[in-house]
């Protein structure tokens, strides 16, 4: 793993990081004569897709805006306009970067910088992409064919999960299939409509289907089932149900994957469920056990700048220090800033009575005191006359809110404990280095059976449904609660803070009456115009020869 991760270092700061030219779409490499020499062989194709999964990786770190701007930073996190202002996650502590999602309207513009950073973050992965594709497919190299096809293939998985990135967040977009070597800068860029991309995308998930490995070659490196899954939700996207029911079936029935119902790894000498051991350092990886990981992100703290490090427990739990006074811990989840947190919907009503703080009786596995953060007992490494609380002891209980008018900051609000993860020598780290459960067998489950309800049959959605709920102790769902609202509940009760919400949303049709409906700080302020991100200004301007229009309400 360390030596997988240094070689992701040194191409992160040599020939795979591109700078922009006149169009982000136009990347022109400084390094391209270390890329001439790095596509001679096996182990140099290997080493440039590390490279582009280090980009990808960058999904859950930060946007800095300072200076030039940059992915991959503290700040800002980049999940966090694909699924923060819906109607389960919504912000009481906005990062400058990233305000648009609590306040939208006039802070929601074409000179957006964390959104055209994150535009330019995605086509760096189409064009790192499209550059290991092209030198893979010219034949100029020692590598053997199959060697070759499964360098295409992965190279290829990367390429259609970028632009399904790009499709959810700005609808039409250029679609970009060659190498940017310097010498074919185009200004002349138009915008492709969704069929194309999806036709594009679908190729290139096929391919990479028939080639990939089920079983990963390493931690790092994607696996069928990933590529299974992405192809799925590109047919009920495209409204080819009976193809996603397929390969759904395919990748759930035939595969190496399970869906984890009984403890297991490093933990089960201590209390927690099932449900939430695939979240635990050491757990997480197929190799360590969890057999409903489709892809994980690893990471690992001693090496070299660091390199596979998020923020997920930084912007998502609690800052218990500063909002009452208690001490960071390990066993607290490390440091959080509470940037992002779950909406009063979420936290109230999508798990019925079960979160409601002080609620001991819990019928479902997902809304424990193991998966939610709903208080927290004073301990004797508390200095208790910090503690903004009238004769408190230790081994008190100190319950953490559920409701909010969000008129201010809510840093003591019940969280999830996905991400909980620090290092015992320094309880305070910014950054998390624990691998990271990016994509799970569950959400192909919920992806059925919203492929089904769609296709008008109740019936075999509620199997997938209640395979679900019966893994979390739930009670059972009946035919009559498949509705698309119903499957819309389950998933954020299943996947909150994992899956990207936005874009299930807006694949059902179902943002902006949700948000409106469930978040009491983005939901007055959004419009239809929200439902898609503005094409990046900078980018519009420069290409001179064609004329690009902005998505509608940003002209």
């Amino acid at each position: 793993m360390k030596k997988i991760l240094m070689s992701i270092a040194l191409l992160a700061s040599g020939c795979f990081f591109v700078s922009c030219q006149d169009s982000e779409l136009d990347q022109e490499t400084p390094h391209l004569i270390a890329a001439d020499n790095l596509y001679k062989d096996k182990a140099g194709f290997e080493s440039g897709l590390y490279g582009v999964y280090s980009l990808v990786r960058n999904e859950r770190s930060g946007v800095s805006v300072k200076k030039a701007g940059k992915v991959g930073t503290s700040n800002a996190l980049v999940i966090g306009c694909m699924m923060g202002g819906t109607d389960v996650i919504t912000s009481s502590y906005p990062r400058t970067e990233s305000q648009f999602i609590v306040y939208w309207q006039d802070h929601l513009n074409p000179q957006n910088t964390y959104m055209r950073l994150i535009w330019e973050w995605l086509y760096k992965i189409v064009n790192s992409s499209n550059t290991i594709i092209n030198r893979a497919e010219n034949g100029e190299h020692s590598m053997t064919p199959d060697d070759t096809k499964y360098i295409v293939a992965e190279a290829k998985f990367m390429r259609a999960w970028a632009y399904r990135h790009l499709t959810y967040l700005y609808g039409e977009v250029p679609l970009s299939v060659e190498e940017s070597n310097g010498t074919n800068i185009r200004m002349d860029w138009t915008r492709s409509s969704l069929d194309e991309v999806f036709k594009f995308m679908e190729s290139d998930l096929k391919e990479a289907v028939s080639v990939l490995s089920a079983t990963p070659l390493n931690d790092v490196r994607v696996v069928k089932g990933a590529a299974q899954h992405y192809l799925a939700e590109l047919y009920v996207r495209m409204g080819r149900y009976n193809d996603a029911i397929t390969v759904g079936k395919d990748l759930i029935e035939k595969g190496p994957h399970a869906l984890i119902t009984e403890r297991y790894g490093k933990y089960t000498d201590q209390p927690g469920v099932a449900y939430m051991d695939m979240f635990k350092d050491g757990n997480t990886n197929i190799s360590e056990g969890n057999t409903e990981a489709l892809w994980v992100f690893p990471s690992e703290y001693d090496v070299e700048g660091g390199k596979g490090r998020n923020i997920m427990r930084r912007e998502l739990i609690s800052d218990y220090n500063k909002a009452i006074g208690l001490a960071y811990s390990v066993e607290r989840g490390g440091r959080g800033q509470d940037r992002l947190c779950a909406t009063n919907y979420m936290l109230t009503e999508a798990y019925g009575d079960d979160l409601v703080t002080g609620n001991e009786t819990i019928q479902d596995d997902r809304a424990s005191e193991h998966a939610w953060r709903k208080y927290f007992v004073v301990s004797d490494y508390d200095d208790l006359s910090k503690i903004q609380k009238d004769d408190v002891k230790v081994g008190d209980k100190l319950w953490m809110t559920t409701v909010s008018e969000f008129k201010g900051r809510e840093s003591f609000r019940v969280n999830t404990r996905k991400w909980d993860w620090t290092r015992a020598e320094n309880v305070k780290e910014t950054y998390g280095y624990n691998d990271h459960l990016y994509l799970r067998l569950a959400d192909t489950y919920l992806l059925m059976a919203e492929a089904y309800v769609k296709d008008g049959n109740a019936g075999e959605a509620l199997k997938y449904v209640n395979a679900i709920r019966e893994r979390a102790n739930a009670v059972p769902a009946t035919a009559g609660d498949m509705t698309i609202d119903y499957i819309l509940d389950e998933r954020a009760r299943e996947l909150y803070s994992e899956e990207h919400r936005r874009y299930t949303l807006l694949r059902n049709d179902k943002w902006l009456e949700r948000t409106k409906a469930h978040n009491v700080v983005a939901g007055p302020k959004v419009t239809d115009r929200d439902k898609l991100y503005p094409i990046p200004q900078n980018f519009i301007d420069a290409n001179v020869e064609s004329t690009i229009s902005n998505n509608p309400g940003y002209n």
